[in-house]
């Protein structure tokens, strides 16, 4: 059995975590590989009972080289020597090197930043292979001579996001989910904006915004922003409800979700009439709007970076706005992230997101027919596929 080491927590409530899981259950089904964890993982009820039975088994074969690397870091004798076939490293705004030794090492890359420092583009060349999540960030890598990297888009989970119809529990004049952690990035702020004026004509709407941050990332990022008042005390419901309220959505008219995994959404996700993903920039297609989508939901994204995968597909209930704000975002909400001299990171009129709300309250039904029998579209972005591509790739990698 080939060891691949993964180091990053496999957590079934983040993007990098169930791509993480993902991964590691490819690499047990290959039958060649032995998946080594180097990073926390999650073993809570949140964990589906099957994998919790793999984790068993996996950490027991990850506890030596976690305390080699333990020593490691604290030593200072980065990077730590194995007999690893492949080391999984993750890669983003921050370009880190690989923290063990092995035979063939893998960067799985979704960045938000343009600009990378010399220093940073002589790490991604020195990987063997560099993954991307986007044909966004895979064309500005190789403009940027980083030969050695291949698109492989994250998947969707279809057993649990797919259009089949379920009770509507949820009676109100409109329904919007909202999902992706609470950071100006992901444009949570254009949201708020446009429901505030949507409460004025629709004072029943309900906002189902899944905008948990586990551990607080950027989480001030957002106060940044003109549109909304200052940012929550942290990440979790209460405080992101806490700040709702003050900034002019009441209770009455949202529902924060706790920090939720997958296999909880799918039912939820359904009650919505329609969903928004307001992104400035998004490193991949952003997960959670796939799950929409495949879920037969009407769905708002931002025709820039990542999204623009998605809306090539040319799902009629995938629907581009801030078309017209690309390049238009202020240097200040982006400097946090780095920098974006090529105009990359897009913004979102909210007028342009309550004119299409106004639209599909009216629609409903016709709407939510087109989204039902266009969701099968989102198959060819399953798990299942993505993750095929990603392991010819390995056996690509090892073959040369």
């Amino acid at each position: 059995m080939r060891k691949v080491l993964i180091d990053w927590p496999l957590t079934p409530y983040t993007g990098w975590g169930n791509y993480g899981i993902q991964l590691a259950q490819a690499l047990m089904e290959q039958g060649c590989y032995q998946p080594v964890l180097m990073a926390p993982n999650d073993r809570t009820s949140h964990c589906d009972l099957h994998w919790l039975a793999a984790l068993d088994h996996l950490e027991s074969g990850s506890e030596s080289i976690c305390r080699s690397l333990q020593e490691a870091t604290h030593k200072g004798t980065l990077p730590l020597p194995t007999s690893s076939s492949i080391a999984f490293s993750p890669l983003g705004n921050v370009v880190p090197p690989p923290r063990c030794q092995a035979q063939h090492h893998v960067g799985v890359t979704f960045f938000e930043c343009s600009d990378f420092s010399k220093q940073q583009l002589e790490t991604l060349q020195a990987f063997d292979l560099v993954v991307t999540g986007s044909r966004w960030n895979q064309s500005l890598l190789q403009q940027l001579g980083v030969s050695k990297s291949q698109l492989v888009h994250q998947g969707v989970d279809t057993g649990l996001f797919n259009p089949a119809q379920v009770p509507k529990l949820i009676n109100r004049s409109l329904v919007i989910f909202s999902g992706g952690k609470l950071e100006t990035r992901k444009g949570q702020d254009i949201v708020i904006a446009a429901f505030r004026r949507l409460l004025q004509l629709h004072p029943d709407a309900l906002l189902i915004a899944a905008w948990g941050n586990v551990g607080n990332v950027a989480v001030d990022t957002i106060g940044y922003s003109p549109y909304v008042q200052g940012a929550p005390k942290e990440g979790r419901a209460q405080g992101i409800a806490a700040w709702l309220d003050a900034n002019g959505v009441p209770d009455k008219n949202v529902w924060v979700l706790p920090c939720v995994v997958n296999r909880q959404l799918p039912n939820l996700i359904k009650q919505a009439d329609v969903a928004v993903f307001a992104s400035r920039c998004e490193g991949g297609t952003n997960l959670m709007a796939m799950e929409t989508l495949a879920c037969g939901v009407p769905t708002l994204v931002s025709a820039n970076t990542g999204h623009l995968d998605l809306l090539d597909m040319g799902m009629g209930h995938c629907l581009p706005v801030g078309v017209a704000g690309v390049g238009c975002v202020s240097p200040d909400l982006i400097a946090r992230y780095g920098r974006d001299k090529r105009g990359f990171w897009g913004e979102t009129d909210p007028e342009e997101l309550l004119q299409c709300w106004l639209k599909i309250v009216s629609e409903k039904a016709s709407w939510r027919r087109q989204a039902q029998q266009q969701a099968a579209a989102m198959q060819v972005m399953s798990w299942k596929a993505s993750m095929k591509r990603l392991m010819d790739l390995l056996k690509q990698l090892e073959s040369r």
